[in-house]
C-alpha cells in the first residue's frame, strides 16, 4: 500500500498561506496590491486589535461581478497575467502588483472573510462569506462600486501560527511600513488609516507630489532638506530606458540599519541588497562607515527586464541586467550629492560671486597690493619666510589650490621634508573672503563661527575647521590620484627599515598602487627596504608610520570581499586618501586668528565638495536668527 498521500485541497491551501500570509501586515499588503490593481482611487483601511480581530479594506476600484468574485477563492486564479495563451509570455513582463492568484485562497483558509463587490455596470454587487476555507453564503447586495474585504479571526484555526504572532505594537508597525509604502509608490492615490476607530492618516487623493509624501513619512518635523535624485539627461551612456528618481535625506539623518531605505521597482516595493549597495556607494565620502542611508528610490525599468516572480511575497527581485541597474543608481545618486553641494554652498555663501571676480580681476592686472596679498598663501611657503608665535601645536603641510602638482622627480637633489608654517599671521584684504559670510571668532579652539546675511534673515554658521579641511585636502589629493600626478616629497635622509615577510609581499604585489601614492621604496637587501620619497601632504609624519598605515590598507581583509575587485579598490583608495587628508588637516586645539579662518572659508568656497569629512561627519550648521530668538523666547 502506497505511503504517500496526496493532500486534501484545504490542508494545501494552509500550507501555502503560511509563505503568502505571515503575519497581519500581509493579508494588508495583498488586499492594497489588489485595489490599487484594480484602479482605486481612494482606499479606506480599518484594523481592529492587532489585525487578527479584523482587518477591513474598502476601494472604489473596477469591483467584481458574481462570477469573478467566486473564482477569486479558487487558487492559482488571476486576471491579471492577460489574453496570452502562451505561458511563459505571460510572466515574461508582468506589469500589475498581484499576478499568482494566491491571495485570497491563502486569506480565506485562515480566517473568516467576507467579500462584497460591484462593477460600475452591474445594479447589485455580491457578498461572499467564507469561514476557514468554506463557502457558507453567496447573495446579491445593493452596495458602491468597489470592493470590500473584511478579514477577522485571523489564524483563528492555527493558534500555533498565532502564537507566534509579536506584540500588538510591534503588528500595527508592520502594518504601518506596509501603507507607507503604498503610499510613497502611488502619492496620487487617497488612503484612511484607521486602528480601534481612531484615524491615525487621512490622505486625501490626487493632492500630494512625491516631494510632499515623502516629507510627511520622513521628515515631518525636521528642517533639514530632502536630496532629490532625477533621472540623468538623455546624453548619458547608460541604458535609457532605466530611470532613477526619489529623494534621499541628508547623510546626518543617517541609521543603523536599511529599513529607512525604501527601495521601489516599477512602483513595486522590493528588498534588494544590490539596489542598497549602490546607494551607500554613491553615497561614498558623505555617509558615516556603519550607517545606512534613509529615503526613497525607485527604479523604472522595462517589465520584461526584471523578475517579480521569485518568492510568493514578491518582495524578491531579479535583474536581467544587475550591473546596469547598479551603476545607473551610483550615477543618479552621486549627482544628486552634486546638486546638493551647489545648494549648500549657495545658502552658506549667498550668490555673491564677485569675489572669485575680483580674484581673477587681480590675477590678471596685479598691483603692489594685490602683490603683497597674493604673495601671503597661508598653507603653503617657506618657513623662514614667515613670522610664527611660539606654539605646541602641530605644524601643518602645505596647501595651494593654484599650485603645480607635477610628481617629484626622484633623483633630483632635495631638501629634508620639513613641515611647513601653519598660516600667516598678517593683514588681509577686506574682500578677501564674500560679505555674504563675516567670521565673527571660534569656539573651543575647533569650531568657525559665521554670520550669515540672505535678503532680510540673518544666520549663525557653525564650521568644524578639521572636518572642513580634511574634506577640501581629500578632494585634492583625490584629483592628484586621478590625473597621476600625487605630489611627493624627496627624503635628504631616506629611512631604512625592516618589514615582515607578510608585509614585504605585500609590497610587492602592490608596488605601482603604494607608487601612485606618492611613496616611493626601494629593495635594500634581505628584510630591509630604504623610503626615498613620502607625499607631501603628509611629510611632517614619520615615514616609516606613512607606510606601514597604507601597507595595513592593502591587507585589510575588509577589502578582500564585496561587490567586485574595482568597488573593493575604490573604496580602499578613498580610504587611504581620507587617511591622509586626516592626518594633514588642521586640529582641533589649534587656534586661528580672522585671517586663517579667512583662508579657510575661501578653500571652503572654491570646493566642489565640503559639506561632509571624507568619514561622513557633517562640516556645517546653520541656525537661522528665529531659531536662536525662539531659544531666548523672543518670539
Amino acid at each position: 500500500m502506497s505511503r504517500i498521500k496526496i493532500l486534501s485541497e484545504h490542508l494545501a491551501n494552509q500550507i501555502a498561506a503560511g509563505e503568502v500570509i505571515e503575519r497581519p501586515a500581509s493579508v494588508v499588503k495583498e488586499l492594497l496590491e489588489n485595489s490599487i490593481d484594480a484602479g482605486a482611487s481612494q482606499i479606506q483601511i480599518e484594523i481592529e486589535g492587532s489585525g487578527t480581530r479584523l482587518i477591513k479594506v474598502i476601494d472604489d476600484g473596477m469591483g467584481m461581478d458574481s462570477d469573478d468574485a467566486l473564482l477569486c477563492l479558487e487558487r492559482h486564479a488571476t486576471s491579471k497575467l492577460g489574453g496570452s495563451t502562451n505561458d511563459s509570455n505571460r510572466l515574461s513582463a508582468i506589469r500589475s502588483l498581484g499576478f499568482r492568484g494566491e491571495a485570497i485562497p491563502s486569506i480565506g483558509s485562515v480566517s473568516k472573510i467576507t467579500i462584497t463587490s460591484r462593477t460600475e455596470n452591474d445594479p447589485l454587487g455580491t457578498r461572499l462569506e467564507v469561514r476557514y476555507g468554506k463557502v457558507l453564503k453567496i447573495h446579491e447586495i445593493g452596495c458602491n462600486k468597489g470592493t470590500i474585504v473584511e478579514v477577522k479571526d485571523l489564524f483563528g484555526n492555527l493558534p500555533v501560527r498565532k502564537k507566534f504572532l509579536k506584540s500588538s505594537r510591534t503588528e500595527l508597525h508592520h502594518i504601518e511600513e506596509i501603507i507607507k509604502n503604498y503610499c510613497l509608490a502611488n502619492n496620487r492615490l487617497g488612503i484612511t488609516y484607521t486602528v480601534n476607530s481612531n484615524i491615525i492618516w487621512d490622505i486625501p487623493a490626487a493632492t500630494d507630489t512625491l516631494e510632499d509624501r515623502v516629507k510627511m513619512f520622513y521628515a515631518k518635523n525636521s528642517s533639514e532638506p530632502l536630496i532629490p535624485i532625477q533621472n540623468l539627461s538623455r546624453s548619458s551612456k547608460l541604458d535609457n530606458d532605466i530611470t532613477v528618481e526619489g529623494f534621499l535625506l541628508s547623510p546626518e539623518q543617517s541609521f543603523a540599519t536599511s529599513t529607512k531605505l525604501r527601495l521601489f521597482v516599477n512602483g513595486r516595493a522590493v528588498k534588494d541588497r544590490m539596489m542598497a549597495h549602490a546607494v551607500t556607494e554613491g553615497l561614498s565620502g558623505y555617509l558615516m562607515k556603519g550607517r545606512s542611508a534613509a529615503g526613497v528610490l525607485f527604479v523604472t525599468l522595462p517589465h520584461e527586464e526584471v523578475d517579480v516572480n521569485v518568492h510568493p511575497t514578491k518582495q524578491e527581485i531579479r535583474f536581467q541586467q544587475p550591473n546596469n541597474i547598479h551603476q545607473r543608481i551610483v550615477s543618479g545618486v552621486r549627482s544628486a550629492m552634486e546638486s546638493f553641494q551647489k545648494q549648500s554652498k549657495h545658502s552658506i555663501f549667498g550668490s555673491d560671486t564677485n569675489w572669485n571676480d575680483r580674484k581673477a580681476e587681480q590675477v590678471s592686472h596685479p598691483n603692489k597690493e594685490t602683490d603683497s596679498a597674493n604673495s601671503h598663501t597661508l598653507w603653503d611657503r617657506s618657513p623662514d619666510s614667515v613670522k610664527t608665535e611660539p606654539t605646541e601645536s602641530v605644524v601643518y603641510p602645505p596647501f595651494d589650490k593654484d599650485k603645480d602638482f607635477s610628481p617629484a622627480r626622484y633623483n633630483e637633489p632635495t631638501a629634508t621634508a620639513e613641515p611647513t608654517a601653519p598660516f600667516q599671521q598678517t593683514e588681509m584684504p577686506a574682500d578677501f573672503v564674500p560679505e555674504s559670510l563675516k567670521p565673527i571668532g571660534q569656539f573651543m579652539d575647533l569650531y568657525l563661527l559665521c554670520e550669515a546675511r540672505r535678503g532680510e534673515e540673518n544666520f549663525l554658521v557653525v564650521i568644524d575647521q578639521h572636518a572642513v579641511h580634511e574634506r577640501i585636502l581629500f578632494e585634492k589629493l583625490k584629483k592628484q590620484f586621478n590625473s597621476k600626478q600625487m605630489e611627493s616629497q624627496n627624503l635628504l635622509f631616506p629611512k631604512m627599515l625592516e618589514l615582515t615577510p607578510e608585509s614585504a609581499e605585500i609590497l610587492e604585489k602592490n608596488s605601482e598602487e603604494i607608487r601612485a601614492f606618492g611613496i616611493f621604496v626601494e629593495e635594500f637587501g634581505g628584510d630591509n627596504f630604504i623610503i626615498k620619497a613620502v607625499p607631501s601632504v603628509i611629510s611632517h609624519l614619520d615615514p616609516e608610520e606613512i607606510l606601514t598605515g597604507i601597507l595595513t590598507q592593502f591587507s585589510c581583509s575588509d577589502y578582500n570581499h564585496g561587490e567586485g575587485r574595482k568597488r573593493q579598490d575604490a573604496t580602499r583608495l578613498d580610504d587611504i586618501l581620507a587617511s591622509m587628508a586626516c592626518k594633514a588637516a588642521i586640529k582641533a586645539g589649534h587656534n586661528l586668528n580672522p585671517v586663517e579662518m579667512q583662508q579657510l572659508l575661501k578653500l571652503m568656497q572654491e570646493s566642489k565638495a565640503f559639506t561632509h569629512c571624507p568619514h561622513g561627519r557633517p562640516v556645517v550648521r546653520m541656525f537661522s536668527a528665529a531659531e536662536i530668538k525662539k531659544w531666548f523666547r523672543r518670539t
